[in-house]
């Protein structure tokens, strides 16, 4: 798997707070603003993959009452993901998505270096998901 990159239409930057540290991301259209947060947080914490290490792709499908909830339940699940089985996702796609549910297709490989950042949960500190123009923004915080 190739070091992380993003999407054309992806774009993200840091947000610094006390004890955390946050994502404000942009995409063109929510399915890719949602694959995009997901790459965007482990580019944040500085995975890289593995050069010869093997790939796993793995299925990913949550539900959520509303969008900001759904954001934070797909990123709390790649941390999940990333706990349970020491993989970095630095590639997400996302299949299917509405507002309340989604299905993704992770791209997961061993890391060849420990993170530089460790993400202990993600929060609703601070939370939007939001049309800006023709685009869509994502903020989100990590306990870390």
């Amino acid at each position: 798997m190739p070091e992380p990159t993003n999407p054309p239409d992806c774009r993200f930057e840091e947000l610094s707070h006390t004890a955390e540290v946050g994502l404000r991301v942009w995409a063109h259209t929510p399915a890719a603003l949602f694959a995009c947060a997901g790459q965007s947080m482990f580019n944040l914490i500085g995975a890289e993959s593995e050069p010869a290490s093997n790939v796993t792709q793995r299925m990913v499908k949550i539900e959520a009452p509303d969008i900001e909830s759904l954001l934070v339940d797909w990123l709390s699940e790649l941390v999940y993901l990333y706990e349970t089985t020491g993989e970095v996702y630095l590639e997400c796609q996302v299949d299917e998505w509405t507002s309340t549910s989604l299905t993704a297709t992770v791209h997961g490989c061993l890391p060849n270096q420990a993170p530089a950042l460790h993400v202990k949960a993600v929060t609703y500190y601070d939370l939007q998901v939001r049309q800006t123009g023709d685009e869509w923004m994502a903020q989100v915080y990590f306990d870390i």
